[in-house]
């Protein structure tokens, strides 16, 4: 039987040559410090910070220190997320600040209100009248 003669060594992932060092990732950009402090803090306290869908709620941001929940924001059209948290930061300073919530989830002129459910009872309870 005849030995057959290897071909070529396949080439590697990426096309990069073996002991050819590959494209570094950039340096992750260095958060501001105290940019989201409030957020930071409720976090901190063993709050919740929510962002996402609270059906029927699309875009939803909650802050909720673990007694309360501080502020509700509705996500506005063409925003963005790290817009959203800076407004949820400053409605939790006005919240901390006034000791009421900042709410644009519910419409006091409706009659149907929403309120964060625990988790273990599943999603937003919808509630009519108060």
């Amino acid at each position: 039987m005849e030995r057959r003669r290897k071909g070529a060594r396949a080439a590697t992932p990426g096309g990069l040559a073996p002991g050819q060092p590959g494209p570094t990732a950039a340096a992750p950009p260095k958060p501001n410090e105290g940019a989201l402090a409030h957020v930071e803090a409720v976090i901190d306290a063993g709050g919740q910070i929510l962002l996402g869908t609270i059906a029927p709620v699309h875009g939803a941001a909650v802050a909720h220190d673990g007694h309360k929940t501080l502020a509700m924001l509705r996500r506005r059209p063409n925003e963005s997320a790290a817009s959203l948290l800076s407004r949820l930061d400053a409605a939790i300073a006005t919240a901390q600040q006034t000791g009421s919530r900042v709410d644009e989830i519910n419409d006091p002129a409706r009659d149907e209100h929403y309120a964060i459910a625990k988790p273990a009872l599943g999603p937003a309870v919808k509630t009519v009248g108060r």
